[in-house]
């Protein structure tokens, strides 16, 4: 097994950590390694099913358009498993990415884990002619859906045995599919979360590692800790003391820039760090700049135009990724809750107007999220600004919220 990267890793999000976040995050912040958003092990079961029945029809799939589309419904909803095939199929880059990311499932059967690890190494391997780094199985996972589907930190949580017995029939799979391969055998991992103690989170990893795994992810914050609070860096430091001799520890929880990321590496001593909403919030924040002359202070605007030229380049999903980025990297200027003065019910607001306005669903399109960016600029919302790319400025004197809404022409 080879080891993973040491340095900075871009967290698995769902609609957060697509094809556009994962270039972006490689190329301007620094990330050594990327995963996937998470992908529920029945969906990639019934995307590789109808995978294998199109490669075998009279159209095969080898046609760039299969599962291209992915239907969002009046209420914002799509269909997971054509979102799933985009997202195995369309959302990668073979020369650049694929090599370099990590997919994460979620599950809570064993069989059903296996046959989804072993058929997301054959579509790699046949429609990107190679494996990801990869396969990783979340056990961290605190949001009401993993309650629902048993899956996540509910599974660890509930059966901590049938999460190691997951884990056992992933590797199982991973090493039964690579056996009559050449090259590298993708790394297998998992993401979890502190348990009651710090104890009982080393035996667990112990166990995890016995049944197969490479290394491990731990989020310092408990379960019912969601997102919130401070993450516990001295308990991930006593968990790096006692198994990094054993198996990579990679550390995660409250990593707001590089350095902050050099500090929990320097404190704790683990293999790496895994960001999620830092990079969300600002990938610049973790690029790496040669000296401190080169260091400058990046703009929301600039960073929301950034990644909208990235989702051009290389299209998520679904417009609902682009929303989502941009909520994320707009949020401290449209939503200030901290200013004692700011009223979100205020509707006189231009930057509550906006906020309310950018996750309409006609809004679709890389036309209308530059004009969009464009009003932002027009309605001062943002101090600062002085880099504005041409294809922004020019919309600028013309720009409304109709002009907006109506240019809508192609959906994503």
């Amino acid at each position: 097994m080879h080891l993973p990267p040491k340095g900075l890793y871009l967290s698995p999000m769902v609609r957060g950590s697509e094809l556009a976040m994962r270039m972006l995050a490689r190329e301007s912040g620094n990330a050594s390694l990327c995963y996937s958003p998470m992908l529920r092990d029945r969906d990639v079961l019934s995307v590789h099913e109808q995978w294998q029945k199109a490669r075998n029809s009279e159209n095969p799939h080898k046609n760039r358009d299969w599962k291209k589309n992915v239907h969002i419904d009046s209420a914002g909803r799509t269909n997971s498993v054509d979102e799933t095939a985009y997202l195995l199929i369309h959302d990668a880059c073979p020369e650049e990415d694929v090599t370099n990311c990590v997919i994460q499932l979620c599950g809570s059967f064993p069989d059903s884990l296996g046959r989804a690890t072993d058929a997301v190494l054959d579509l790699y391997h046949n429609q990107h002619h190679t494996l990801p780094a990869g396969i990783d199985l979340n056990l961290g996972c605190p949001q009401q859906c993993a309650l629902d589907e048993g899956f996540g930190a509910f599974l660890v949580e509930k059966d901590p045995s049938l999460a190691i017995s997951c884990i056992a029939s992933m590797r199982n799979a991973l090493d039964s599919y690579c056996r009559h391969k050449d090259g590298r055998i993708p790394t297998l991992s998992a993401k979890i979360r502190l348990m009651k103690t710090v104890e009982s989170t080393i035996e667990f990893i112990q166990q995890l590692h016995q049944a197969g795994l490479d290394y491990i992810a731990i989020h310092c914050r408990h379960r019912v800790d969601k997102h919130s609070g401070n993450a516990d860096w001295d308990a991930g430091r006593r968990i790096v003391d006692a198994l990094s001799s054993s198996l990579p520890i990679i550390l995660n929880g409250g990593i707001t820039d590089l350095k902050c990321a050099n500090a929990l590496i320097e404190q704790t001593n683990c293999h790496a760090v895994m960001i999620a909403s830092g990079y969300l919030h600002n990938h610049r924040n973790f690029f790496k700049y040669n000296n401190k002359h080169d260091e400058q202070t990046i703009t929301a605007f600039e960073i929301a135009c950034e990644y909208i030229d990235y989702a051009e380049k290389y299209p998520p999903p679904s417009y609902l990724y682009i929303q989502k980025h941009l909520r994320w990297i707009l949020r401290d200027v449209l939503q200030p809750i901290h200013d004692p003065n700011f009223d979100r019910t205020d509707y006189s607001d231009s930057r509550v107007k906006l906020w309310s306005f950018l996750v309409r669903a006609y809004l679709r399109t890389i036309e209308q999220f530059r004009l969009f960016m464009a009003l932002y600029l027009k309605l001062g919302c943002e101090d600062g600004v002085c880099n504005v790319p041409a294809q922004i400025s020019e919309l600028i004197d013309e720009v409304t919220f109709k002009s907006v809404k109506m240019a809508r022409v192609k959906k994503l």
